[in-house]
């Protein structure tokens, strides 16, 4: 239902009564392509801001009492809108819309609190900095619109965030955040005619005022444009930018398809021919920035630096085929499904829902979008698309940046020039090569049901849980192994084992299976971790038993190829150069190798160069049937399927020959550090990163609740690490704190990345946040609402087939009971203030800590010294994407 109230403001309410949640979301129609040049940043710096305090809640209660109903806050800011997020139990729907109201009309934007938010940007800009993908990304929108504000960063600059005073965001507020540019979308279990009440008493005051005003166009493109960055890296990217028209265009369908094509998917052609059969990249993709003005088509590829004018090459080949050559009904086919399929599993959760349904009333101006765009996507044709391909896949219409390994900074610009000279000879040519080349080629919702059990006569384990409620299945194959069954010598084995698990049988090739994957609007690929091995699927249901035979073949008959073990070794290879770009997993795998010194986890799951050329398909093979057979495999399914169906195909598969495979021997327990250690490395970045951490527990520890209860208390907007690292003195962007589990027992660790001016202080405000809670306990107040957050945030996360299939799994092949996670709520709530002390003191130990620093080399050994010193007397915390695997 859509509707606005009196003052302007328009909502949009759809009921979902699949699980107990709610989520509330507040499309601004206000982003960072309507800011005043010298206010650059200030739409995202509001997102900083608006849960920040009002009248009523003062600074960080919005947080707490959001956390305290077991829910989350976020928001995020783009360059049509910035977005306030709520989702939450749906027992507290009235509480949820009232902090979102509250936010958005009563706002205090505090001083002080500005001042240290502000701050945080600006360590939010440097992080940025240093990540390779949004500088070259930034690089390609900049270079493309250079009159639109499209073309700045979202999240702004030093300079302009740097001098942007109180007053400015007050400003700003008063004639923007009103409601002829506020959405309201609100998606879950409630009831409609009391939720239209409920909003009308908490919105419908809120001062009408003015839309945003139209923005300056960018002027349409003519000719070829480049550009490019070299910087620190190991790995070049290249990136390809076509104009395309705003998102209500009637082409846009056709062009999303043709980014489906060209590069998502597996069986995409860039993919197959750019990284698969040519090796000539480690990654591609592509994809449609639409947005409400003129985006992008935009295609990736990652690669390594002595192959850049071939790489290019053939990536311009590709996309320029597609305006040459009539696309296939197959491959229309299946790129159709895929789009299609999107429209599914946005209905898992209700806040994808939610999202999908804001930007169809906020960008695109009309809820009925979906049903225009997949209208037009169904009456596509192969015709069709080669003209949209030859109107906007234009050498004219094209940006082509780069950026480019250079270490030395006084040579980087040289270096820049010189490549952006050689891709624009590269892609000048490109329209000339297609058309030769085409002259030389010849003419051509139910209730969900129980859970059904069965242990096959081989050992193996099969738990089906039977939801036809969206029609998607879940498929998780799990064996426990992973790195805990490698040593120094076969260090990468599992990882590679994992990647060609699906990379062709006895009887399909690679390429046979991804066709046939994507063919099914479905995923299907290899994992591993520290624990465990196996395949993980999503299909459409009515694929179901077409995905199965797909996923016991690969388990059944993967051939693990001399040529698929070539191509893989290589990405590998490519990935672990890749990786040194990113500092907190270089600070992690320090922490791992100071924590551990002899046991497996201390290994880097990829491997080493040197490992990777010693593994050979015979190695791979005798490594898999020694430690994976069906006598130790746990199948989990979830979805719209048969049991018994399902059940009678397992009981086909053949009973294994031999017997059962020994079970492999535990590794070597580790006492871990008798005396507190820290490691360092220097790396030449912005920001210093610390991991600071403690031998920790296992799965199956009784310990383990507690500890993920002590980590909430610490962590979140409302836990302590963040309120005083980052509110109070705006010290560092992210800070966090989580316990790691294992088989064998793990670490609990703090993780942060700050300026290298700030590092000592943040750590010192950290180890004082950690001796408090082991010198005075935790308050009630402080554990129910850390358990309320681990309650609620653990029913959000199982909204997804996909979520409960790998926890059905996990939990029922590390013997906790595939059951285990109805039961987390329960033990969450059985912890005690008493419990919380008793393990911070048993395993938060002086004694045994283990520090790892990366940061910028010291300007003398004294000064490392100092910071040796200081990091002792330290500890920091963990950005969520930094977390490593416990799988």
């Amino acid at each position: 239902m859509k509707y606005r109230l009196a003052n302007g403001l328009q909502v949009v309410l759809e009921e979902n009564h699949a699980a107990p949640v709610v989520a509330f979301q507040a499309w601004v129609r206000v982003g960072s392509a309507d800011e005043p040049r010298e206010l650059a940043g200030i739409a995202h710096v509001f997102e900083h801001m608006l849960f920040k305090g009002t009248q009523k809640r003062g600074v960080g209660a919005i947080a707490r009492e959001v956390e305290g109903a077991g829910g989350e806050i976020n928001a995020w800011t783009s360059h049509d809108e910035t977005v306030y997020h709520l989702v939450l139990a749906s027992d507290f729907f009235d509480t949820g819309l009232d902090i979102l109201a509250d936010a958005l009309t009563n706002s205090s934007f505090d001083p002080a609190e500005f001042d240290r938010e502000r701050k945080v940007v600006l360590e939010e800009i440097k992080q940025g900095n240093d990540d390779p993908d949004r500088v070259v990304a930034q690089t390609l929108f900049a270079t493309a619109f250079d009159v639109h504000n499209y073309g700045r960063p979202v999240i702004g600059s030093v300079e302009t965030v740097g001098r942007m005073k109180r007053p400015d965001l007050v400003a700003f507020f008063k004639k923007h955040y009103v409601a002829a540019n506020l959405t309201l979308v609100v998606v879950g279990d409630f009831d409609t005619a009391r939720a239209r009440v409920a909003v009308e008493k908490a919105l419908g005051a809120m001062p009408g005022g003015r839309p945003m005003p139209p923005r300056q166009a960018q002027p349409g493109q003519r000719a070829l444009r480049t550009g490019g960055v070299a910087r620190d890296v190991k790995e070049v990217q290249l990136l390809f930018g076509f104009r395309t028209p705003g998102v209500n265009h009637e082409d846009i369908p056709a062009l999303d398809t043709l980014s489906v094509i060209l590069g998502q998917g597996d069986s995409s052609r860039l993919n197959l021919e750019v990284v698969r059969n040519r090796q000539m990249a480690t990654s591609t993709s592509a994809y449609v920035f639409s947005a409400r003005d003129p985006g992008l088509l935009v295609v990736s590829a990652a690669l390594s630096p002595a192959r850049v004018p071939e790489t290019a090459r053939a990536v311009l080949d590709e996309i320029m085929r597609l305006s040459r050559e009539p696309i296939g009904p197959d491959e229309l086919a299946k790129a159709r499904t895929i789009i299609e399929s999107d429209r599914v599993y946005d209905k898992e959760t209700v806040q994808g829902y939610a999202r999908k349904l804001g930007f169809f009333a906020a960008v695109a101006d009309d809820l009925n979008y979906e049903d225009r765009y997949f209208e037009r996507l169904r009456r596509l044709s192969p015709a069709e698309l080669q003209r949209v391909a030859a109107r906007y896949l234009r050498v004219a219409n094209l940006t082509v940046v780069s950026q480019v390994p250079e270490a030395q900074a006084a040579k980087q610009k040289e270096k820049a020039e010189k490549t952006t000279a050689r891709l624009r000879a590269v892609a000048e040519a490109a329209e000339a090569r297609a058309d030769a080349r085409v002259s030389r080629r010849p003419a051509s919702v139910a209730v969900v049901d129980s859970v059904v059990e069965h242990v096959f006569p081989s050992g193996l384990k099969l738990v089906v849980l039977r939801d036809p409620s969206v029609p998607v299945v879940a498929l998780r194959a799990t064996w426990v192994g992973g790195i805990r069954h490698e040593d120094a010598r076969t260090n990468g084995i599992s990882n590679l084992v994992a990647g060609l698990l699906t990379r062709g049988t006895k009887t399909r090739s690679a390429e046979q299976i991804m066709t046939a994957v994507e063919g099914m609007a479905g995923n299907l690929s290899g994992y591993a971790g520290r624990n465990s091995l196996g395949i993980q699927a999503e299909f459409l249901s009515r694929f179901w038993e077409q995905g199965l035979d797909l996923v016991l073949d690969c388990l059944q008959n993967a051939n693990f190829s001399d040529e698929e073990l070539g191509k893989e070794r290589r990405i590998i290879l490519d990935d672990l150069r890749a990786q040194e770009d990113n500092v907190g997993h270089v600070a992690f795998q320090l922490f791992h190798s100071t924590l551990w010194r002899t046991h497996p986890y201390r290994l880097d799951p990829l491997g080493t160069a040197d490992t990777l050329a010693q593994l050979n398909r015979r190695k791979l093979l005798a490594h898999f049937h020694r430690h994976y057979g069906l006598a130790n495999l746990t199948v989990a399914v979830v979805g719209d399927v048969d049991p018994d169906k399902l059940i009678a195909r397992l009981a086909t598969l053949p009973e294994e020959s031999e017997d059962p495979p020994p079970v492999a021997p535990s590794p070597p327990s580790e006492p871990g550090p008798v005396e507190p250690t820290t490691a360092f490395k220097f790396l030449s970045r912005e920001q210093a990163h610390l991991v600071i951490g403690f031998p920790g527990t296992t799965f199956d520890d009784p310990d383990r609740i507690a500890l993920e209860i002590l980590s909430q208390v610490l962590s979140g907007q409302g836990g302590r690490l963040f309120v005083e690292i980052r509110e109070k003195r705006a010290l560092a962007y992210r800070v966090s704190a989580f316990s790691m589990e294992g088989i064998d027992p793990g670490y609990f660790a703090v993780y942060v990345a700050a300026s290298p001016s700030h590092l000592d202080e943040a750590v010192a405000a950290i180890r004082a946040e950690l001796k408090k809670i082991l010198d005075e306990g935790v308050p009630a107040d402080e554990l129910a609402r850390a358990k309320r957050y681990l309650v609620g945030t653990h029913a959000i996360g199982l909204q997804r087939k996909s979520a409960i299939a790998s926890a059905m799994a996990f939990h029922e092949a590390y013997g906790q009971g595939w059951d285990f996670y109805r039961k987390y709520a329960g033990l969450v709530n059985q912890v005690k203030a008493d419990d919380v002390l008793r393990v911070a003191r048993k395993y938060l130990d002086p004694r045994h800590e283990v520090v790892a620093v990366v940061k910028p080399g010291d300007a003398t050994p004294a000064a490392t010294a100092r910071t040796a010193r200081a990091a002792r007397a330290a500890a920091p915390a963990q950005i969520g994407s930094n977390r490593p695997s416990d799988r």
